[in-house]
């Protein structure tokens, strides 16, 4: 299999874990996504944005007077590096994330109405590649040596469990009771929050590179073999799984009912996306890209909209048929889209701003670079 130079790189990095204990961090990487509803934030290397999503500007905060963008840290720091999605508490008053810069191995919990520093937590010896989780006030973090670390929302460590001697990669899901890791050890681990040690573990196949997805007690996920698999999230027992072109390595989506699921594929320079049946696994509907599919897709009501290696933001409707297409074709799309009201926002790689915002019909609201 031929893989562009992007994602060549990316999966050095990924082998680089997995199958060795080296624990430099990548010198690149997507950017993370997320938001509270109220404030989209941008993990990008050397800062955390904050954004409002209204217009596509910088939150500000009076510092020495003046009025400067509210971001993590608040001035450029060499030492730091972040890539992965914020992880938010539920009241959105707490951001967590890790430092992925090579050398520096802090954790932080952020201020989000100051962008100061609630507590770091320093006893990894890796970089932080993947994201937290903040459920029931305790923060799931996976941690570059291997380890899954839980904290309470004041930084007490509450507990640490060893789970490959390798780095973790994926960031953990929730049911709202127990908590899904996955690894690049080919494994899927379950825990309840308040105890360390794993309620159940399975190994698939192959690594897994993007979160599982959750609903109705199954979990979604597919590993870079090309299969996706349907789990209960019980007891980890199989329920179905199906073999597709290419490789997988981003999240499936669901349509709110669970009864369809939608993936993208990754072969050669090309890709696939598929609509697939929830309850069997079976193929519904298959669509060809030009471009690799590294993202998982955002569902909504009505439509489908994923990204490509090669720049395009396509929306599909349930039978896959295109409704909106935007382009970017100098650039590179590897992060998935998020809906934040609305809003569909994406972050093109290359570009000259970092985000791009899109009404329900594919129109363009504002793009989104960050003030001096």
């Amino acid at each position: 299999m031929k893989f562009n130079r992007l994602i060549f790189f990316a999966l050095l990095v990924i082998l680089s874990f997995a199958l060795s204990a080296c624990g430099s961090a990548p010198a690149t990487n997507w950017p993370g996504l997320a938001t509270d509803g109220k404030t989209i934030y941008l993990a990008d290397g050397r800062h955390v944005y904050s954004v409002q999503p209204e217009t596509g500007t910088d939150l500000t905060i009076p510092v020495e007077g003046v009025n400067s963008p509210l971001r993590f840290p608040l001035q450029p720091d060499s030492k730091m590096s972040f890539y992965a999605v914020p992880a938010l508490s539920a009241d959105g008053t707490t951001l967590v994330i890790g430092n992925a810069a090579p050398g520096y191995h802090t954790l932080y919990a952020v201020d989000t109405v100051t962008g100061s520093i609630k507590w770091p937590f320093e006893g990894s010896n890796k970089p932080w590649l993947g994201g937290a989780l903040i459920v029931n006030q305790t923060v799931i973090a996976p941690g570059g040596d291997g380890k899954l670390y839980a904290f309470d929302l004041s930084g007490k460590k509450l507990w640490e469990q060893t789970l490959s001697e390798h780095a973790l990669w994926t960031m953990p899901v929730s049911d709202g009771t127990n908590v899904y890791v996955a690894t690049l050890n080919h494994e899927i681990f379950a825990f309840n929050p308040a105890s360390k040690e794993p309620l159940w573990k399975i190994e698939l196949d192959n690594g897994i590179i993007g979160h599982p997805a959750i609903l109705n007690g199954v979990l979604y996920v597919g590993t870079l073999s090309g299969n996706l698999y349907a789990l209960n999230a019980e007891n980890g027992s199989q329920i179905w799984k199906q073999t597709l072109e290419g490789n997988i390595w981003g999240t499936p989506g669901l349509d709110a009912d669970g009864k369809t699921l939608y993936i993208g594929t990754v072969f050669g320079i090309a890709g696939k996306f598929y609509a697939l049946e929830a309850q069997s696994g079976q193929i519904i509907w298959s669509k060809d890209e030009e471009g690799s599919i590294i993202a998982g897709p955002l569902v909504t009501a009505d439509q489908i909209i994923y990204v490509t290696e090669l720049g395009r933001v396509q929306s599909v409707d349930k039978n896959g048929a295109a409704r909106w297409l935007a382009d970017f074709p100098k650039n590179k799309i590897y992060t998935s889209p998020l809906l934040v009201g609305d809003l569909i926002v994406v972050a093109p790689m290359g570009s000259q701003f970092m985000l791009a915002a899109y009404d329900i019909n594919g129109a363009q609201k504002w793009t989104f670079t960050p003030a001096k």
